[in-house]
C-alpha cells in the first residue's frame, strides 16, 4: 500500500502559482507526453489535487476512468501508470534542465511534489517497461535531415546491439519450448531487420520521401499520388529520385536486441547469432542459416515470395489479418478491436516456414509491435500457449499463426494465439 504524504503548503504568491501552472503546461505539451494520453490525464489530475491526500481508488475512478467496482488489491493499474508517469517526468527533466523546479512523485506514494531542481531526492530506481512509440501512419512521410544523421542513427543502433549483447545476465532465463525447437542443430541464426525504401533527390540532400505502398525502387507506379509527387520534385529543381535505405525501423531494432539478448543467455548461442538488414540480404542467406525477419507486410517486401505463399496476411496499418482460406468456424478477418480510448487489441502473425537448406527455418514476425511478440515467444506462458495451439492442430512442423496483443497506451499487456494453419508447401525459390 502506498505511503501517505502530508500535502505540501500552497505557493506563497500568485506569481509563483502562475509560474508553476505554466511549468505544468510545458510538460503536458512536451514531446515526452505527446503520445501518452493516460499519463497526461494522470499528471493533470495529480496537479489539480496536489493539496489533497490521494488513494488508488480515487485515482482509478476519477483520473483513469475505471469503474466503481475497482479494487486496488487485485488491479495494479494505478501503480503501473504512476510508475510510467515518474519515468516520463524523469525523461522530461533530462531534456529540459533549465526548469527551476521539478515535479516528482516519491516512490511508494501517489503525491505530486514540487521541489527545487538542484535537490537530489532519494528515490528508488524502478524497473518499468518502456512504451513503444505510436506509429504515424500518414501515407506520405517527409523526413528532413542530412544523410549523415540517418547513417549515425543506424550506426548507433548497431553499437547498442553489440554493447547490450555483451552484458550477459547473471541469472539466465530458462529457454522456452518454442526457441528450443527453433535452435535445434548448429546452423547460424540471422536476425534480419527491415530497411524501408525511401527516395532522396540529387539536388537536395536534406529531403527524404516515402510512400508505405512503395517498397521497391522500381514499384513507384504502385502509388499514382506518390509518382505525381516525384514528378513535381523535378519541376522544383530537386533533381531525380534516387534509392535511399540508410536506417532500420526503431521498434523492430529494439525487439531484435531483446531477442538476441534472450537467446545469448539461454544457451551457447552467442556465436551463432548475427544481424543483417533487408537492404544487404540475398537468397544465399536462406540456404545457409536459420533466418528471423521482423517487420510489417510492407517493410518485409524483400521476402515477398514467402509472404505471398502464406494464408494469413497483415493489412496496411496493421489493422487486420486477412484469412485467405478460413477453415470451418474461422473468420475471414481478424480485426483490431478498440476496447477504450487507451486500450486496443491488434492482430499479428508468427510464421515458421521452411528455409532453403536441409533443416533450415525462416521465422517471420509480422506485427505493429514486434517487441510484444518477442516477449511472448520468450516467456513460458506465451510459449506454452503456442505449443498448446499447435498440439490441437496436429503439431505441423511448419505453420503460420494469428496472435492477438492487448495493449494500453502502447504498452503490451498480453499476447495469445487464436488461429493456426499448417504451411504445407516448400520454400519459395526466388525470394530476395
Amino acid at each position: 500500500m502506498a505511503a501517505t504524504l502530508t500535502p505540501p503548503p500552497p505557493p506563497q504568491t500568485v506569481e509563483s502559482e502562475d509560474a508553476l501552472e505554466a511549468h505544468v503546461q510545458r510538460i503536458l505539451r512536451s514531446p515526452q507526453f505527446a503520445r501518452a494520453e493516460t499519463q497526461r490525464r494522470l499528471l493533470e489530475y495529480l496537479w489539480q489535487h496536489r493539496q489533497e491526500s490521494l488513494n488508488e481508488y480515487a485515482i482509478a475512478t476519477e483520473a483513469l476512468g475505471r469503474s466503481a467496482s475497482f479494487d486496488p488489491a487485485v488491479d495494479a493499474s494505478v501503480r503501473v501508470h504512476i510508475s510510467r508517469l515518474r519515468r516520463k517526468l524523469k525523461d522530461y527533466y533530462q531534456q529540459e534542465p533549465v526548469e527551476p523546479e521539478m515535479l516528482v512523485i516519491p516512490t511508494g506514494t501517489h503525491q505530486l511534489l514540487v521541489v527545487d531542481h538542484l535537490i537530489d531526492l532519494p528515490v528508488a530506481v524502478e524497473s518499468v517497461a518502456p512504451e513503444e512509440p505510436k506509429v504515424d501512419y500518414r501515407k506520405y512521410m517527409w523526413i528532413v535531415g542530412a544523410a549523415a544523421v540517418l547513417f549515425a542513427i543506424t550506426t548507433a543502433s548497431l553499437v547498442t546491439v553489440l554493447v547490450l549483447r555483451g552484458r550477459a545476465s547473471a541469472n539466465s532465463p530458462k529457454i522456452t519450448a518454442f526457441w528450443s525447437a527453433f535452435l535445434q542443430g548448429n546452423a547460424p541464426v540471422k536476425i534480419v531487420l527491415p530497411t524501408p525504401t525511401f527516395f532522396k533527390f540529387s539536388n537536395n540532400r536534406n529531403l527524404r520521401l516515402r510512400s508505405t505502398s512503395v517498397n521497391d525502387f522500381e514499384a513507384i507506379q504502385k502509388d499514382p499520388g506518390f509518382a505525381e509527387l516525384t514528378k513535381k520534385a523535378l519541376t522544383k529543381n530537386l533533381g531525380t529520385p534516387q534509392l535511399e535505405q540508410s536506417y532500420t525501423v526503431t521498434w523492430d531494432t529494439l525487439a531484435a536486441i531483446d531477442m538476441a539478448r534472450y537467446l545469448d543467455t539461454v544457451g551457447n548461442n552467442k556465436q551463432r547469432i548475427s544481424f543483417q538488414v533487408t537492404r544487404d540480404s540475398s537468397m544465399l542467406m536462406l540456404e545457409q542459416a536459420n533466418v528471423i525477419a521482423l517487420g510489417t507486410h510492407q517493410t518485409l517486401e524483400p521476402l515477398h515470395d514467402y509472404l505471398r505463399a502464406m494464408n494469413f496476411s497483415l493489412s496496411l496499418e496493421e489493422a487486420e489479418v486477412v484469412n485467405a482460406h478460413p477453415v470451418a468456424g474461422e473468420p475471414e478477418r481478424f480485426g483490431m478491436v478498440q476496447q477504450s480510448p487507451d486500450r486496443t487489441v491488434r492482430p499479428s502473425i508468427i510464421a515458421l516456414l521452411p528455409g532453403r537448406g536441409p533443416g533450415l527455418k525462416v521465422l517471420i514476425l509480422e506485427s505493429r509491435d514486434t517487441g510484444a511478440i518477442v516477449s511472448m515467444l520468450s516467456s513460458s506462458a506465451g510459449s506454452n500457449s503456442i505449443q498448446e495451439m499447435l498440439r490441437k492442430n496436429g503439431n505441423p512442423p511448419f505453420y503460420e499463426m494469428v496472435v492477438l496483443t492487448e495493449s494500453e497506451d502502447n504498452h503490451a499487456l498480453r499476447s495469445w494465439p487464436v488461429a493456426v494453419h499448417a504451411f504445407r508447401t516448400g520454400a519459395p525459390s526466388s525470394t530476395m
